[in-house]
């Protein structure tokens, strides 16, 4: 999500709020450090709790306009990384070029630093793809492959350094990696886009501005990416096993 020292610019359209890219005035890391956040973006996750670096969770800080936008992302290959579309626009609606990743860190400026050399968007929903420009390392996020890697009642847990509270969100970006336990409850639901995506009921952290882009892990793989969220009870990840065809065309990941 993006902001701007107090007041939201939302990067794009989202659920209720989106876990979407937010923006800051001038030079936040990941997503956006002041700047606004949608209801799905979050850098902190509201509530949760502190979590550790499983080596491929990235912090994203977009830059443009002034602004830093914040959103979470993952390594999926030595050079790639997998985010939210809504992530990679700042507040014209324009692509975002100039974009710094941190790797594998628990905090928010920690860990392996790279550039993007490109972005690729996915026409189906909310996944997008960024090519870096040098190695961000070895361990990655293990991609869901078939519909069936997350199904209804199932426990999955969500990562994000998004927003800590749901109002002025810019202003409270964690500076720590979060997470909380979610439990999935409709595989056939409609991310920003209106794509293919998983909701989850969030009892115990909910996701806020800056957590745009960040996964879902069911069972050790990931099975979404940050959509959407209501900063309350409710949050929307764009499907990973539909877009696998498209991320690995792209990427050969």
């Amino acid at each position: 999500m993006r902001e701007s020292h107090g007041r939201f610019a939302r990067a794009a359209a989202l659920l209720a709020g989106s876990c979407a890219a937010l923006a800051t005035l001038a030079a936040a890391p990941a997503s956006a450090s002041t700047a606004p956040l949608s209801p799905d973006a979050a850098p902190s996750i509201i509530g949760g709790s502190t979590a550790q670096n499983p080596g491929y969770i990235t912090r994203f800080n977009g830059h443009a306009n002034g602004y830093t936008f914040f959103c979470t992302s993952t390594l999926i290959g030595s050079r790639w990384v997998l985010t939210a579309k809504h992530c990679l626009y700042d507040n014209n609606g324009q692509r975002l070029t100039d974009i710094d990743l941190y790797i594998g860190s628990n905090s928010a400026s920690g860990g392996a630093h790279a550039k993007a050399s490109s972005t690729y968007v996915w026409s189906g929903g909310d996944l997008a793809l960024i090519k870096l420009n040098t190695s961000g390392g070895s361990t990655f996020a293990r991609l869901a492959t078939s519909s069936s890697d997350a199904e209804e009642g199932d426990s999955a847990r969500v990562y994000g350094w998004g927003a800590t509270q749901a109002t002025d969100e810019g202003s409270h970006q964690s500076n720590v990696l979060k997470r909380a336990d979610v439990r999935i409850s409709d595989t056939s639901a409609s991310d920003n886009y209106g794509g293919p995506a998983i909701s989850a009921s969030t009892p115990n952290g909910a996701v806020a501005g800056g957590d745009s882009g960040g996964p879902m892990i069911d069972g050790g793989v990931q099975v979404g990416v940050c959509s959407t969220s209501d900063r309350s009870s409710i949050t929307t990840y764009g499907s990973v096993a539909a877009g696998r065809s498209w991320i690995q065309q792209t990427s050969g990941v």
